[in-house]
């Protein structure tokens, strides 16, 4: 008789703790196979915050990396509230599975609200529950009571929510977090919720900008998306939540005027804080306000875009968005140009800061 673990949840994300009970459940419980049950819409949640194709996404990288896992999609192609007691009772009596021993995977965080489960008199009779201890504190009454057994794992304290909002990503599995960065996930937790409804829109114009202009360019249309997109994301800080960021990871940049330093926190904020490694799109933030002496196409396009996305509606602009989609490197040029006189027009030669002046001189005075 296989032994079968059901472990239920909304999985968004599925992360490193849900990983590492499920490892819990084969290494040191004896199941054979632990069935991921991603719910459509769990019965204490208002809503999900990414799609049913991406949560799926993100557990068939799990499922890919540990052969013991199994997705199974019972509840979310249902399209409807999931409920423990429905699905148990669903595949216990499925004829195929008449050889199988269900046991039912739940967090010690649960336990509070067990008792309000859909059916809980018929479901703690219809299979075995195995409790994780999500933390030292729990509801001890409640084990007590039903006679649970409780088990430890190698605990990183994650959750779903956490990780959306930014919280110990380093912990995240990083292919999972990889599919995150690279599909915009969540950005109502860690964009939108950071910035006021003006900037956020500026940034999404940015990001489908970047998304136009790579393609006219036959560049990687996804990292100048994803650049694009979070080319501010850290432009609503504080000066003393730039200052002291900058002064921990890269104090020299202290010395470049105010206005630009989002342009560095940004970086090391999506480098560190968001755990992207792309190399390519780190840079493109990086350089998306005053450019440098070396200069990526890609980072010539979040520059551009930048400048000249859809919501901008200065003097001139309309010439400039047809100049950058006909030539990039000749629209970078009178973009930078044009932002150097105007810093110089507006704060003097003291305060263009010496990143704009060096890119001004390569790029426009010895050109």
């Amino acid at each position: 008789m296989r032994r079968i673990a059901l472990f239920g949840g909304t999985f968004d994300p599925v992360h490193t703790d849900h990983i590492n009970i499920a490892k819990a459940c084969v290494e040191n419980l004896g199941f054979d196979e632990v069935w991921m049950i991603p719910n459509y819409l769990s019965p204490f949640k208002k809503s999900t915050n990414s799609s049913i194709k991406d949560r799926l996404a993100m557990l068939e990288i799990v499922r890919q990396k540990y052969d013991f896992i199994r997705i199974n999609e019972y509840e979310i192609r249902k399209q409807e509230r999931s409920f423990t007691y429905e699905t148990v009772k669903y595949l216990k009596f499925q004829p195929q599975y008449k050889d199988f021993e269900f046991s039912f995977i739940m967090g010690s965080d649960q336990l509070d609200d067990f008792e309000n489960w859909d059916h809980f008199p018929e479901l703690i009779k219809l299979i075995n529950f195995k409790v994780f201890l999500r933390s030292e504190f729990y509801n001890k009454k409640i084990v007590e009571k039903y006679n649970l057994e409780v088990f430890e794992f190698n605990n990183n304290h994650l959750s779903s929510t956490k990780i959306r909002n930014l919280q110990d990503v380093y912990l995240q599995d990083p292919e999972i977090n990889e599919y995150i960065n690279k599909n915009l996930l969540y950005l109502n937790e860690r964009l939108a919720q950071k910035m006021d409804e003006k900037r956020f829109q500026h940034c999404l114009n940015v990001g489908v900008m970047a998304r136009h202009l790579a393609k006219i360019n036959n560049l990687d249309q996804n990292k100048a998306w994803v650049a694009g997109t979070l080319h501010d994301v850290t432009k609503r800080w504080t000066q003393e939540e730039h200052f002291n960021y900058l002064k921990k990871w890269m104090p020299p940049m202290i010395s470049e005027p105010f206005p630009v330093w989002h342009s560095f926190t940004g970086y090391l904020h999506l480098q560190k804080d968001w755990q992207i490694q792309d190399v390519e799109i780190l840079q493109a933030v990086f350089n998306h306000t005053v450019a440098s002496l070396e200069m990526s196409p890609l980072d010539m396009v979040v520059f551009c875009a930048d400048k000249v996305s859809i919501e901008r509606d200065y003097p001139g602009v309309e010439q400039l968005r047809s100049l950058v989609e006909k030539d990039l490197l000749q629209g970078f040029k009178t973009i930078l140009k044009n932002q150097y006189d105007n810093a110089l027009k507006k704060n003097g030669h003291d305060k263009i800061g010496s990143i704009l002046e060096a890119a001004y001189q390569h790029w426009i005075m010895n050109d």
